[in-house]
């Protein structure tokens, strides 16, 4: 009897926990910013980070070369043995450590670029991600993008020196409105990457983008498609910036990939998305997508069982699916209810509570959860070579390495594990950090929504008889590529 009063009062009490935990997470719309407090697990105001080691004192070396196992499986998905396969590493096209001093403020920041590639030698692949750094006198600005298609790089590139120019020329004209001024870069560089002068076919080729703007004392984000921005905290805001991003089918493959890495959390500090990814099941996006004829759905393989991301498409054809509803570029999905205006947030900074910012392409985040990311950084930031333009060296480890190269290496030898159960390519990968001082998070948003599921209706699919197949299509990597081509795409030409 008293073992069973025992169970039932845990079991009220867990109950509550999760009603609670559920109720302080809840996104509410906000026209202005707010002062909120935020959740802290003790009573004290401020809890101490002592950077527990995640990966159990496991300093980390990476090596330019790798072998990896993959598995040989059936049509039905039986694995009947492994191929081993060696290959090298790519190097980094960009690894940067310097200080930031602006106003009273001295952070230093980090960035670094890994160049994806087919692990086979097989195909050749062209690096599409891009970030930087601007900053003057009182501000700084993080911007990175994630190119795709045929023309991605060149996407990217446009983009990078659209944003350098455009911070230099114009950031004093909106000194009022900082927000507008991200809006303003994003629609530029669009306009720029889609303007023929440039010589840039942008029909199935474009870019993400995602600015992290710090001035006057806060945080202004803006963003297109699926690269992310996370802040770093010891003090959890009483309203979420943005909801967690939903990984769904991947998550097993995560969980592979945590225990592999032998990832531990530090309860001592917690991730906050400050973006939100663009996904065509957003309700929203699936609804301007349809009124502008265009359809949302997965791809199928040869036995019908759907296959990745949800993508945009034209009605009556293979194209282009994309798996994001928001981008630069893209002048085809444009026709179909793509477009480029950026989801925007506003933080104001208050308080010693906060230590990183973080924004990162899909090539993290494919294979590192958000809190992963914070963690891991946390605990070798402080360990990290920092003041460095430019290292390459044989084994990359903390004492040669900037933080940024670091958290890179650490994807890409995640990726390895998605080589071994999917034979797929590695994507590119590429990273900022920015150091923060002290500081306290105040949160505001307009309410991003729920994303269910979508469950796909008559008026979705009406008068295109099914989903496109494998067969149907050119890709790699079915699951994470930004973008397919119909295999009839030869023939499409830019109006």
């Amino acid at each position: 009897m008293l073992f069973f009063l025992t169970t039932h009062i845990k079991f009220l009490f867990f109950s509550l926990t999760i009603a609670i935990n559920k109720k302080s997470i809840k996104i509410f719309t906000e026209s202005s910013i707010n002062k909120m407090g935020c959740i802290n697990g003790t009573n004290k105001s401020k809890r101490d980070i002592n950077s527990k080691n995640p990966e159990n004192n496991d300093i980390r070396n990476y090596h330019r070369k790798a072998t990896v196992h993959i598995k040989q499986r059936t049509n039905t998905g039986k694995i009947v043995g492994t191929n081993s396969l060696t290959y090298n590493h790519t190097e980094p096209i960009l690894c940067s450590s310097k200080k930031i001093e602006f106003g009273s403020h001295s952070f230093w920041s980090s960035a670094c670029v890994l160049p994806g590639l087919d692990p086979h030698g097989e195909i050749p692949k062209k690096c599409q991600d891009l970030c930087l750094f601007c900053s003057d006198s009182d501000s700084v600005l993080m911007a990175l993008f994630d190119g795709h298609g045929s023309e991605g790089e060149k996407v990217v590139e446009l983009c990078a020196r659209t944003v350098d120019e455009f911070f230099k020329s114009h950031k004093v004209e909106f000194t009022e409105n900082p927000l507008e001024l991200l809006n303003s870069i994003i629609k530029k560089c669009d306009d720029e990457v889609r303007n023929p002068i440039n010589g840039i076919n942008a029909t199935n080729s474009g870019s993400t983008g995602v600015l992290v703007y710090y001035y006057g004392n806060s945080l202004y984000c803006a963003s297109v498609g699926d690269s992310r921005a996370v802040l770093a905290t010891s003090c959890i805001p009483a309203i979420l910036p943005a909801p967690p991003a939903i990984i769904g089918e991947d998550r097993k493959v995560l969980e592979d990939v945590k225990k592999r890495r032998n990832s531990v959390p530090n309860p001592a500090i917690h991730a906050v998305q400050l973006t939100r990814d663009q996904k065509p099941e957003d309700p929203e996006e699936l609804s301007r997508i349809m009124k502008n004829g265009g359809r949302v759905q997965q791809l199928t393989d040869e036995f019908g069982n759907r296959i990745g991301p949800y993508r945009v498409w034209e009605l009556y054809s293979n194209g282009p699916g994309l798996a994001m509803s928001r981008s630069i570029g893209d002048t085809r999905g444009k026709r179909v209810g793509v477009i480029s205006t950026p989801v925007c947030t506003n933080y104001e900074l208050s308080g010693g509570e906060d230590y990183f910012i973080v924004a990162a392409s899909d090539g993290v985040w494919d294979v590192l959860e958000n809190e992963d990311v914070v963690h891991f950084i946390e605990f070798y930031r402080n360990r990290c070579a920092r003041g460095s333009e430019e290292r390459t060296f044989d084994v990359v480890k903390p004492e040669n390495s900037c933080i940024a190269q670091l958290l890179c290496e650490e994807a890409r030898i995640r990726w390895q594990t998605i080589i071994e159960e999917e034979d797929v390519m590695i994507d590119d990968i590429s990273c900022l950090i920015l150091e923060l001082n002290q500081s306290t998070i105040k949160v505001s948003h307009k309410d991003p929504g729920k994303i269910p599921e979508v469950v796909p209706s008559a008026e979705v699919f009406h008068e295109f008889r099914r989903a496109p197949t494998m067969k149907d299509v050119a890709v790699k990597d079915p699951r994470r590529g930004s973008i397919v081509v119909d295999r009839m795409d030869d023939m499409f030409t830019e109006e």
